[in-house]
């Protein structure tokens, strides 16, 4: 499996792009962020390895639901039941994110045969503190570190180097 069509195939757009489209779009544009790369993980992982069609649904219909409750929560007191469910759902949609983020850092770094302390690896503490945003910076980086290089590996070593 060649690393830099991986890469190739997840490189979309930049981090600040990403970032503030999904502040103007409530969340939903990086519901369908993850929608597209999750599709684009999938083609190269084995049936069982995949990440659920499931989750990734769940995003997208919370994504949609916080959007359409942020105004009317907005216009209610603090104890009102739209500002509870709307409050609820969107802790939800958080927990999604994380599980989604985790599970494609995972597959990611079996997919680029990453190692600890590698520069492929996907780093547990920045995808916990920024999911979707360091997932589109760490593959732009690394599109960008290994374009035109290939990217190699020492297969004993399981790590990336230059050619």
């Amino acid at each position: 499996m060649e690393r830099d069509e991986i890469l190739r195939t997840l490189r979309r757009e930049s981090t600040w792009r990403l970032f503030f489209l999904g502040v103007i779009t409530l969340g939903i544009y990086v519901a369908h962020y993850i929608k597209r790369q999750t599709a684009c993980m999938n083609q190269y992982l084995d049936k069982e390895k995949q990440i659920s069609g499931e989750l990734v649904g769940a995003v997208l219909i919370l994504a949609y639901i916080s959007a359409i409750l942020f105004v009317p929560s907005l216009l209610v007191e603090e104890g009102h039941p739209i500002a509870a469910i709307s409050n609820l759902l969107d802790t939800i949609w958080e927990i999604l994110l994380l599980v989604w983020a985790f599970k494609a850092r995972n597959r990611m770094n079996m997919l680029l045969s990453a190692t600890k302390g590698s520069e492929a690896w996907f780093h547990g503490l920045w995808t916990f503190l920024f999911t979707a945003l360091y997932f589109n910076f760490k593959i732009n980086t690394l599109s960008e570190k290994f374009s035109g290089q290939g990217m190699q590996y020492d297969e004993k070593n399981r790590v990336p180097y230059n050619r």
